[in-house]
């Protein structure tokens, strides 16, 4: 080969070697751009999932169990009067208040038709019965749990507690048998049962509730053995404990 020759074949060769070095350079820096695109795409992606993930925990620490706790009558509407003179709307008043306070306390949300003595609305009693089912709708609650002590003027022996629930609702009914059977193992009187009303006589704030619900007659103020108990600040704390336990087993059950 010529000198010549050699010279032109050295010169092609440089001249291909520096297109490959630029090639090579140019498709490393094109992926180094692709890497670059990509991160700050996952970037600006990353907070949009990140308030996805925080809308759902807070739609998850929102969506509390609720329970609506009804002190039966108030105000002008004393309910049972005991033999010893106390009054019914006192006692479940009491003790509705410290079943609110120790399901607060387990973490679910609270609502009361009454949390005092005075009531909102007019004393009409028809009016005072739906109005106390609006306030469980209102606040969609989960549960409604109705607190009231029975009375009698048949006779003073009779004694006992009993719940009541809605006889077209299943979930009614397993909540009034979680809640007389805690409150039967208190022992503290007679064990009259689950009952149920009839057609004729609804009981109101169960009939036209729409969440599970029951009403708790915790024993009768024309007896003075259960007058005493349930007028007891000891017992006024067991009973709620257990009224307490029995809505937590039942939201344990349905959960």
């Amino acid at each position: 080969m010529s000198s010549r020759r050699r010279r032109v074949y050295r010169r092609k060769k440089r001249r291909y070697r520096r297109i490959f070095i630029i090639n090579l350079f140019l498709i490393f820096i094109l992926i180094s751009l692709i890497k670059i695109v990509n991160i700050c795409s996952g970037l600006i992606k990353s907070p949009d999932a990140r308030m996805v993930s925080s809308d759902i925990n807070l739609l998850e620490d929102t969506d509390v169990f609720t329970v609506c706790i009804d002190p039966g009558h108030g105000d002008w509407d004393v309910g049972a009067i005991g033999v010893n003179g106390s009054y019914e709307k006192d006692i479940v008043l009491d003790i509705a208040l410290i079943v609110g306070e120790l399901l607060e306390n387990s973490g679910l949300n609270v609502v009361y038709t009454r949390n005092t003595d005075t009531l909102s609305w007019s004393d009409n009693s028809i009016e005072n019965l739906y109005e106390r089912v609006r306030i469980s709708k209102d606040n969609n609650a989960d549960l409604f749990i109705s607190i009231h002590c029975n009375s009698t003027y048949d006779s003073s022996e009779y004694k006992g507690v009993e719940t009541w629930y809605n006889p077209e609702s299943e979930d009614s009914k397993a909540l009034a048998l979680v809640i007389q059977e805690e409150l039967s193992n208190l022992e503290y009187t007679n064990d009259r049962g689950i009952k149920f009303y009839s057609d004729d006589a609804p009981l109101a704030v169960l009939n036209n509730n729409d969440a599970p619900s029951a009403l708790i007659e915790l024993g009768f103020l024309s007896n003075w053995s259960d007058e005493n108990i349930l007028t007891s600040k000891i017992w006024q704390k067991n009973i709620a404990e257990a009224i307490c336990n029995a809505i937590l087993s039942y939201k344990d059950l349905i959960e």
